[in-house]
């Protein structure tokens, strides 16, 4: 016996939800008390404030699909729509004088002209996963970084600093 072979593994099930929800909503979460927790110096509901918009794009990106494709596939579409180089035009504007047949004369015929060889087109470079995901994770840590710096890490350096 064989095993099925129309699995689709993203489908696959944890408490109700996708292991793809399930990563943004946990990601969503640690944002989410990152700012409750960290951000101590700012007003309780400025703090409660950032925590339900977490929440909500959390929420609106683990849930929210369109014509059943989710947003990273929507946001995919449309990169892709406009980076692309031609478009293709229904009924597109003509020259005046484009649709008028122009019969030569026996006496005057056209002299032959070197036929163009096509060009091949030449496929830019597209992003791969991994040179995403490093991005991802270089944004995070420049991210991580700056938060740190703002909430003290400057200070804690300049003492490092002095002290050498």
């Amino acid at each position: 016996m064989r095993p099925p072979s129309r699995i689709d593994v993203s489908e696959r099930r944890f408490f109700g939800l996708t292991f793809r929800q399930l990563a943004i909503l946990a990601s969503a979460a640690v944002l989410a008390l990152a700012c409750l927790v960290g951000l101590k110096t700012w007003p309780f509901w400025l703090r409660i404030v950032l925590v339900l918009a977490w929440a909500a794009v959390g929420l609106i990106w683990a849930f929210w699909q369109s014509q059943g494709q989710t947003l990273e596939q929507r946001l995919l579409d449309v990169l892709v729509f406009h980076r692309r180089t031609r478009y293709l035009l229904h009924r597109a504007v003509r020259d005046q004088g484009q649709a008028r047949a122009a019969w030569p004369t026996a006496e005057a015929k056209p002299a032959t002209q070197p036929r163009k060889v096509p060009q091949t087109a030449v496929v830019g470079w597209s992003p791969a996963l991994l040179w995403i995901t490093a991005n991802a994770i270089g944004i995070s840590l420049l991210f991580g970084l700056t938060f740190w710096l703002s909430q003290g890490g400057a200070h804690q350096l300049r003492l490092i600093w002095h002290g050498l």
